[in-house]
């Protein structure tokens, strides 16, 4: 009975998770362009999941904000998708399985997953990570696209993606500073970067520990078309925790450097 409440809860923890597949945060960093997709695959790249809004859910309910947590109606209860991803060169449709797009018609090799929700509060893509960079950390930086492929008949679905982060797939947080606007994510056809920006992750990540990042994409509060939107040349890179020594070291060096000043200024 011991054992199977073990693998109940193993099981538990992987659905949480979204995949057993991790992909491995080394210390030079992780990076995806999606393009190994090829033109017609199925399956997202390694650590890669789709998530859908949980049953109940609709296009009204994330109308001026996303809900990180809760039983229901947020992004901690999304449920894992199991369709195939369509391969597109154009795609124009809404969605719930997703999309293995082209950048554009005339720009094939280069691929992205697209998103465009229906039915239910929205969709998200969730990347895996492990760390395996050999250190301890608290902060990534990290860089991805937003491409845009259509516009919403009107504006009144939030723009882009919204990330958030968890550490154990069950308690999720929102990149609030990240949070795009019409302004930086326009309700037209196009791409927008996010450079290197830096997130804190609210605790140390240790060596072999799991990170969880999803990119949320609501469906906008009116009837379909919705706007087609994609994410592509994703990059996360991981600062190691500084030990006490390094602290120490580097008052030790501040000391030295305040005693030669003080040595000029008698001189």
């Amino acid at each position: 009975m011991q054992i199977r409440l073990k693998t109940l809860a193993a099981a538990a923890l992987l659905s949480l998770l979204g995949s057993a597949q991790a992909v491995s945060l080394q210390a030079a960093g992780y990076t995806q362009n999606f393009d190994a997709m090829g033109t017609s695959g199925a399956v997202a790249p390694t650590g890669w999941s789709l998530y859908n809004g949980a049953s109940g859910t609709n296009n009204s309910t994330w109308t001026s904000a996303i809900t990180a947590n809760g039983a229901s109606n947020s992004v901690a209860s999304m449920v894992l998708s199991a369709a195939a991803l369509s391969a597109s060169s154009n795609p124009t449709a809404t969605r719930n399985g997703g999309y293995n797009a082209a950048f554009s018609t005339g720009n094939t090799a280069d691929r992205l997953l697209a998103s465009s929700p229906t039915t239910n509060s929205g969709s998200a893509w969730q990347l895996l990570l492990t760390n395996n960079t050999g250190h301890s950390f608290s902060e990534l930086t990290v860089s991805y696209d937003t491409r845009r492929f259509t516009a919403a008949s009107t504006a009144n679905e939030l723009p882009g993606y919204q990330l958030f982060l968890s550490l154990n797939g069950s308690s999720w947080s929102n990149v609030a500073a990240l949070n795009p606007t019409l302004a930086s994510v326009p309700n037209t056809v196009g791409v927008t970067s996010v450079d290197k920006a830096k997130v804190s992750l609210g605790a140390n990540v240790a060596v072999g520990q799991n990170v969880l990042l999803r990119w949320v994409d609501d469906n906008a509060d009116q009837t379909s078309p919705d706007q087609i939107i994609g994410l592509n040349n994703v990059s996360v890179l991981a600062a190691p925790v500084p030990e006490p020594e390094s602290y120490a070291l580097l008052l030790a060096g501040l000391g030295l450097l305040g005693l030669r000043a003080r040595a000029r200024n008698k001189n």
